[in-house]
């Protein structure tokens, strides 16, 4: 009987003693990492980094023969920055729709003209494989301008995050089927993720 409630009396001694030091093992741990002046918001890990946003948008609108305004998104990154970061690729594909923009010669944040002749610059708009398509290249002398607002490095390698601009006058079809009239691209704003290849 004695010994019973002797290791009855162990019992709960050990357990309070395994309360006792968790409590100070994460009061401990909460003191270490609050901020000045403040001892109950612990502060975020620097090991730990949130996940970088892979998905891309493009929102743009259509004038002319075809009149309508488009927002594509992308959740994987396929746009990419190559050969140095010069060659400069936008590839965004949303269902049937897709976006493609492209030139020679990129060197960061800045006005850009795409034009056919002079940097290999395309800019190509499609609803589909059988539906009406408009592209830059069609036209040598057509062009569009690009303005590169900003080119930030991710925390997730090789990865940039880029945001800018883009206006065409004039694009024409490309689907012998659909010879709408050419169409000028409008009102445009991109947030895109780029991988960047050396």
């Amino acid at each position: 009987m004695y010994k019973a409630r002797f290791f009855h009396r162990l019992t709960w001694c050990a357990f309070f003693m395994i309360v006792l030091l968790t409590g100070c093992s994460y009061a401990n741990n909460i003191s270490q990492n609050a901020s000045p002046g403040n001892t109950t918001a612990p502060r975020a890990s620097t090991a730990v980094s949130a996940p970088v946003n892979q998905e891309s948008t493009i929102k743009f609108s259509l004038v002319g023969g075809k009149s309508a305004t488009y927002t594509l998104h992308a959740a994987t990154p396929i746009s990419m920055l190559r050969h140095g970061h010069r060659e400069f690729t936008i590839d965004i594909v949303d269902a049937k729709l897709s976006i493609f923009i492209v030139f020679y010669g990129y060197q960061g944040p800045g006005n850009y003209t795409l034009t056919k002749t002079t940097n290999g610059g395309d800019v190509h708009f499609s609803l589909g494989d059988t539906a009406p398509a408009w592209d830059l290249s069609l036209q040598p002398q057509a062009s569009c301008a690009l303005a590169v607002l900003s080119d930030t490095p991710t925390a997730l390698a090789p990865l940039d995050r880029m945001q800018g601009t883009l206006t065409c006058p004039r694009l024409f079809s490309s689907n012998p089927t659909y010879p709408q009239s050419p169409v000028s691209l409008q009102n445009s704003s991109f947030d895109i993720a780029m991988l960047v290849e050396s």
